[in-house]
């Protein structure tokens, strides 16, 4: 088919698959039905998921019997049925049936800080003992109290393994232990190989892949966090019970010497090795032992892997519960993010989605975009929030919701439904048709990006430390800000992101661990490159850090003394891997240095990186305007929209 062909009559490759909520008593009947009014209303197919409301046995032969069905249909006329990996959300415990053994259960590593007057020493525990002056969330002369010695300081730091609480949430059971490998086996052979027999041959064709609904390693609030003691002030971290052993792999010293650190402020010392270290080992089960073992199965069944992580937008969010997100999307077929309420502009999550699905040679990134928008939310807000979602990379649009009923508890779940129970939905195919046509457009050719960010979550990494906790506090909920300087991070990055796309300077985001294992350097007759994968870039821009990886730094100065350009605009970092270090500030004395304020880095780019102006009659770059440039073969594709 030619472009031309393509793009006046897009296939369902290009279209929307909404969140087909499955949230009734199902009858093959009613899905076949539905299935014809999504192709009415322009879509490409659905994701078939399991939802609140849902009246026949998840996994059992009806569900079955209505899977079979909306698949028989969406081949019949020429759509996709994507499927979804669990009972409602987040992906892993299989609606209970994994986390019915204990042994798959989501971990936590839980510190007590106990007034030394209460404290008695009876016998040696799993972990040691520590005793520590604290004030808040601050230790001073922590030290390792053993068995029967009295403790001198004010307070005593005991730890010890819990199980995440059982809760009606999750069906009378928990959440799954992610940094497993063999929970994770787990949840594969409960789910994705119950659809491989059931389905299989029609995996790679009708049936392209499979969601994963916001995955994560720790618990953040409530009844499913560890409850504590009255009294007693504590705090926890994400565990698993080969965590000990696969730290001191990595890093070849020992967790169990550094707890407090990985809680406390220690000693005045706000860039912690061991917290860096853990979090970066956090991160690498997760990714390895949740993303990867289902990429590869999907690999292995011609599948793709889409969905997104939890909480995938502020560094501290990401540092508590998923750790790295971009290091997740390199083990996803396609990348994926999620877009709640009309008001959120979250650029970094699609930028750090875009990137590595560009790093990857992933043609494809997914958003569930329109959740809790409301009823009245009209298609100039459909169009608004997916047009400046297209700019940065987005080119597969999960709706959320499509309800398959309204009756009982179905209608409280998250508004609206974008089916047949709105006013409009016989119209809606004129969105459809204006996104599958831009879709047409926006995967073809390579994206332009000249300017490599290297990505600070390591240095949010190293000062992350979650809120200590009262056992009297019903919500103990753990997204509330931090502490002042973890949030800093997390400005500073909002910061630069804001100055280069108001300013349309396009760049993408590199991972340290990313480009450890696929970053190097490439030269043609157009000059010098810093490479990521198959993508490759002029020039670095480094933001303010804490710390950079010595990996890293090694190929900054390679890509330095072969004539690239590295640009750092305020702070430099001070440590490297974790431990304090002049060498970054030796590079950036030899490298172009300017301070972290918008007309300063403007002005450094002008001359260099400047490929796409948007100005208004004054000569101003119009900020609210946003782009994405494309290079098909001797083409250059601009698209350009309005926030």
């Amino acid at each position: 088919m030619t472009f031309e062909e393509e793009f006046n009559n897009p296939g369902a490759v290009y279209r929307g698959k909404p969140f087909w909520a499955w949230n009734g008593e199902l009858s093959p009947e009613e899905i076949r039905r539905q299935v014809r009014i999504f192709k009415r209303m322009g879509m490409g197919g659905a994701f078939l998921h399991s939802r609140v409301g849902l009246a026949t046995e998840y996994l059992g032969d009806g569900w079955f019997e209505a899977i079979r069905a909306a698949v028989d249909e969406c081949c019949m006329e020429g759509m996709e049925a994507w499927l979804y990996d669990e009972d409602c959300w987040p992906s892993g415990y299989a609606g209970g049936r994994v986390t019915k053994n204990p042994e798959h259960r989501m971990r936590f590593l839980v510190m007590e800080i106990i007034p030394a007057k209460r404290f008695t020493y009876e016998e040696e525990g799993e972990y040691p003992v520590y005793e520590a002056h604290v004030e808040g969330d601050k230790a001073t002369n922590v030290r390792w109290l053993h068995v029967g010695e009295t403790p001198t300081a004010s307070h005593v730091l005991v730890f010890h393994e819990e199980t995440q609480p059982c809760t009606n949430y999750y069906n009378g059971y928990t959440y799954l232990d992610t940094l497993s490998e063999e929970a994770v086996a787990a949840f594969i052979e409960e789910t994705h190989e119950r659809y491989r027999r059931e389905i299989g041959d029609a995996f790679g064709g009708v049936v392209p892949g499979i969601f994963t609904d916001e995955p994560n390693f720790c618990a953040f609030y409530g009844e499913q966090v560890p409850q504590g003691r009255r009294g007693i002030p504590y705090g926890y971290v994400p565990w698993t019970r080969k965590l000990p052993a696969a730290f001191e792999d990595m890093f070849n010293y020992s967790v169990r010497n550094h707890l407090p650190e990985l809680l406390l402020e220690v000693d005045g010392v706000q860039v912690s090795r061991a917290r860096l270290d853990f979090r970066n080992c956090l991160t690498h089960l997760f990714t390895r032992n949740f993303f990867k073992q289902i990429y590869d199965w999907c690999e292995r069944h011609k599948m793709k892997l889409t969905g997104h992580v939890l909480l995938e937008d502020r560094l501290h969010l990401q540092a508590l519960v998923v750790g790295a997100a971009m290091r997740s999307y390199e083990y996803m077929q396609v990348p994926g993010m999620d877009l709640l309420t009309q008001y959120a502009y979250d650029y970094d999550t699609p930028k750090q989605c875009q990137s590595v699905a560009n790093q990857m040679g992933r043609p494809w990134v997914l958003s569930e975009m329109y959740g809790c928008t409301g009823w009245d939310f009209d298609f100039k807000g459909h169009k608004a929030l997916g047009d400046w979602q297209a700019a940065l990379g987005v080119n597969l649009r999960c709706h959320h919701l499509s309800w398959y009923t309204m009756k009982g508890e179905a209608k409280r779940d998250y508004p609206a439904s974008i089916f047949f129970q709105s006013a409009w939905w016989e119209h809606y195919k004129h969105v459809e048709d204006y996104y599958a046509r831009l879709h047409v457009v926006l995967t073809r050719g390579q994206c332009v990006q000249d300017i490599l960010v290297v990505h600070p979550i390591e240095s949010t990494f190293a000062r992350f430390r979650p809120r200590l906790l009262d056992h009297d506090d019903p919500q103990k909920f753990m997204l509330s800000p931090t502490t002042e300087d973890v949030l800093f991070c997390d400005e500073s990055l909002v910061t630069l992101r804001n100055i280069l796309l108001e300013n349309h300077f396009d760049f993408a985001y590199g991972d340290e661990d990313i480009m450890a294992r696929h970053g190097d350097i490439a030269t043609d007759d157009q000059g010098v490159y810093l490479s990521v994968g198959a993508c490759k870039y002029k020039t670095v821009l480094m933001p303010p850090m804490d710390t950079l990886r010595q990996t890293t730094l090694d190929l900054l100065i390679r890509f330095r003394k072969q004539g690239g350009l590295i640009l750092f605009a305020g702070d430099y970092a001070d440590h490297v891997d974790g431990m304090p270090s002049d060498a970054a500030g030796i590079l950036a004395m030899q490298c172009p240095r300017i301070s972290f304020e918008r007309k300063e880095l403007c002005d450094a780019l002008e001359s260099f990186a400047r490929r796409v102006s948007i100005k208004d009659d004054s000569g101003q770059e119009i900020s609210a305007a946003l782009y994405q440039q494309r290079r098909d073969g001797d083409a250059h594709i601009l698209f350009v929209c309005n926030t």
